[in-house]
């Protein structure tokens, strides 16, 4: 009874999110995300900066692309 998926704690986290191992006696939160030390939350938070400039570099080049054919179609409605 005490495994039911009905039992199990929403949000209470046995791990840590970037190392796996056990927590000690002080956990650091970033994001809402509990991590075992400063270490591990220091590779979080380059981990969450790395993924932002990523999707900053995506989205600047979908953008490109999305002019690139606007204006191709307007050249040609204009022909």
């Amino acid at each position: 009874m005490r495994n039911s998926p009905r039992n199990f704690r929403n949000g209470a986290a046995q791990r840590c999110a970037i190392c796996d191992q056990q927590f000690g006696l002080i956990r650091h939160y970033s994001f809402r995300t509990a991590l075992c030390s400063k270490k591990c939350a220091d590779r979080f938070k380059s981990r969450e900066e790395s993924d932002r400039r990523w999707l900053l570099r995506f989205e600047a080049a979908r953008q490109t692309v999305a002019v690139g054919i606007l204006g191709f179609r307007n050249e040609e409605a204009a022909q």
